[in-house]
C-alpha cells in the first residue's frame, strides 16, 4: 500500500531517473552462484516496470565484482526500485542494507536533484510506515522496525536528520508505540543503538544518541507517552512475549524525563 506522497515521491524518482538508457555491459553482479544469468540479462534488457521483486532481490543481494557502485547502473534501476519498496516488497534478508548499493557509489554521484528525489522517498517512506499507512497486508516483515528504515538511510548515504525531525514532530499513536518499541529494546539496555548492522556506522549512532539526549526530543516524546489516546491503545495492547507495552511505555518514559 502506497500512500500519496509515496506515490508523488515514485513519479519524481521516474522523471529524474527515467530517461536513462540501459547498461549494454553485464551488471555489477555475479552470476556464477548468486544471481541467476537470465535475470541479469532481463534487468538490462526488459522495459524497467516489467522487473519483479525477484530481479532486485537477486542483484541487491548477489555478490558485487567490485564494491564500488557503478552510478549509471544504479541510476537506471533506481525507479523502479523505489517503485516496488513503496509498494511493500521485500528486496534484500535485511531491511537496513535493502540500498546499500546507492551508498557505494562514487562521492559525488548524484546532483543535488537526484539527491533531493531519494532524501524525498526516503521521507515519505518513513513517514508512511510510521504512522501506520503503509504494508496493511503483512508484507515486508520488519518494515515497521524504525531503527531499520533509519539504518536503510543511512547506508545508501541519505539524510538521516530529517527522518528524525519528522519522527518527533508525528503525532501518530503507531510512530510513538514505533518509539517505545525501537528504544525499549535497541537503546536502553547499552545506552547505544543496539542493532548488528549499527555496529559500524559511528557517525548514526552518535546522531541517534545526540538526538535522544537532546532536551526537545525528550520533551516532545515525554508529551506523546501521555497521550490520552496512545495510553487507550497501551491498556488494549497484547502483551509483547512476557514483556507487556505498559512496562516498555513506563522505562521508555522514566528515560525521557530524566
Amino acid at each position: 500500500m502506497s500512500t500519496p506522497s509515496l506515490l508523488a515521491a515514485v513519479r519524481n524518482a521516474y522523471r529524474v531517473f527515467g530517461r536513462r538508457s540501459a547498461p549494454t555491459l553485464p551488471l555489477n553482479v555475479c552470476t556464477g552462484c548468486c544471481m541467476a544469468p537470465e535475470l541479469e540479462q532481463q534487468m538490462r534488457r526488459l522495459p524497467l516496470q516489467q522487473l519483479g521483486a525477484r530481479h532486485f532481490w537477486e542483484y541487491a543481494d548477489g555478490a558485487m565484482g567490485d564494491l564500488v557502485q557503478p552510478a549509471a547502473e544504479i541510476k537506471y534501476l533506481l525507479p523502479r526500485w523505489l517503485e516496488l519498496l513503496a509498494e511493500g516488497h521485500e528486496l534484500r534478508h535485511s531491511l537496513e542494507i535493502t540500498l546499500d548499493r546507492v551508498g557505494r557509489c562514487p562521492e559525488g554521484s548524484f546532483t543535488e536533484a537526484e539527491r533531493k528525489v531519494l532524501n524525498d522517498f526516503m521521507l515519505a517512506l518513513f513517514d508512511a510506515h510510521m504512522s501506520g499507512q503503509a504494508c496493511k497486508e503483512g508484507q515486508w516483515y520488519r518494515a515497521d522496525d524504525p531503527i531499520g528504515l533509519l539504518l536503510m538511510a543511512d547506508y545508501a548515504g541519505l539524510e538521516v536528520q530529517p527522518l528524525l525531525q519528522r519522527w518527533t514532530e508525528m503525532g501518530h499513536p503507531e510512530s510513538t508505540l514505533a518509539f517505545v518499541h525501537a528504544i525499549y529494546w535497541d537503546y536502553l539496555p547499552t545506552g547505544d543503538i543496539g542493532s548488528a548492522f549499527a555496529g559500524e556506522r559511528t557517525a548514526f549512532r552518535a546522531l541517534m544518541r545526540e538526538w535522544l539526549e537532546d532536551p526537545a526530543t525528550k520533551a516532545a516524546f515525554t508529551r506523546k507517552l501521555l497521550d490520552a489516546d496512545l495510553l487507550t491503545r497501551v491498556a488494549q495492547h497484547p502483551p509483547c512475549g512476557r514483556t507487556s507495552i505498559a512496562t516498555m511505555v513506563d522505562a521508555v518514559f522514566d528515560q525521557m524525563t530524566v
